[in-house]
């Protein structure tokens, strides 16, 4: 927002403070929809309801690369991105192959941010690039930037979201425990002004509840804490989703309307000695944690094989089958 004023918020509301849970000294910051996904790893499990559990598992690009989530297409699911430098791989699926669409932008150390920034009812995300409290934003994807506003302070923390649920993405600025939040590009003050949770709480965007319009959640260690609304009060959602150590992605995986949360992690690596495709008979591991049905069949039948039994009980019913239920 070119010229926003802070000291004369138009609206201001105080959320009342989380009450359950302790912040996790290091835990990995899990960004909002809308920026770079962080971490490393090419494993992604995939939600697309809120349950403990993953329902899409899948490989994607390098440990290393820089992953950003969106609608490409406008068909109301989101899908990944990989970036690497100022090009980027851009998939309408969630799963292998090559990429749907590659597109340069920007600079190799621009911070990027993705949204659907026009409203235009189609409904496709698209690329902004963010230089100190500058931000170049494209329409298109590829394309020159359409817009070039200057909003809030180059040290700010931003957030991307559909606040009012008009359909077009905008920003929010983050202050501490203080959000600072836009409905348009125009100059002047914050449309609403509001504090949330802690200072040191990492906090996600989504429209959580499919009603259009986005709002914030926090994480704490691997326990979330989902809102519906920027009114006060508990959390409409409490759900604890992977590992301490995951870094958190959030999307509308299935088109459905509503965000859930993925998280990212490294691949697991095989444990010397044991043949390919086979996981260690510990730690503990579920179906989720599998890349695949034949992974999982590969290690409960190596483990059957040498008389430990079913070690991780992939097989729920004994028909020596592993995970059926789970890859379907």
């Amino acid at each position: 927002m070119k010229g926003m004023d802070h000291s004369r918020p138009s609206s201001v509301l105080t959320v009342a403070a989380l009450t359950v849970g302790l912040v996790l000294a290091g835990a990995p910051a899990a960004l909002a929809k809308g920026s770079e996904v962080g971490g490393s790893g090419s494993m992604y499990y995939l939600n697309d309801s809120w349950t403990g559990s993953a329902n899409r598992v899948l490989a994607y690009g390098r440990a290393d690369d820089r992953v950003h989530v969106g609608d490409w297409d406008g068909d109301g699911g989101d899908s990944l991105a990989v970036r690497r430098g100022n090009t980027y791989y851009i998939s309408n699926t969630l799963g292998g192959g090559a990429a749907t669409t590659v597109v340069a932008y920007g600079r190799a150390d621009d911070t990027v941010l993705v949204g659907d920034w026009d409203g235009d009812g189609d409904g496709d995300d698209t690329l902004a690039v963010r230089r100190g409290n500058t931000y170049y934003i494209s329409n298109t994807l590829g394309g020159a930037a359409t817009t070039v506003v200057a909003y809030g302070r180059a040290g700010d923390t931003v957030l991307v979201g559909d606040w009012d649920g008009d359909g077009d993405d905008t920003l929010a600025v983050r202050r501490g425990s203080t959000y600072y939040i836009s409905n348009s590009f125009a100059g002047g003050a914050a449309d609403l002004t509001l504090a949330y949770g802690r200072a040191a709480d990492t906090t996600l965007v989504g429209d959580w509840d499919g009603d259009g319009d986005d709002t914030l959640a926090v994480r704490r260690s691997s326990t979330y804490f989902i809102s519906n609304s920027f009114a006060g009060g508990a959390a409409d959602l409490t759900l604890t989703y992977g590992r301490a150590t995951d870094t958190t992605l959030v999307g509308d995986w299935d088109g459905d309307g509503d965000d859930t949360l993925g998280v990212r992690r490294p691949a697991p690596q095989p444990a010397p000695g044991l043949p390919a495709g086979v996981r260690p008979s510990s730690p503990d591991l579920d179906c989720p944690d599998f890349a695949s049905k034949a992974e999982a069949q590969a290690t409960f039948d190596y483990w059957m094989a040498r008389g430990l039994g079913d070690v991780h009980r992939l097989d729920a019913d004994n028909d020596l089958e592993a995970c059926e239920s789970h890859f379907g």
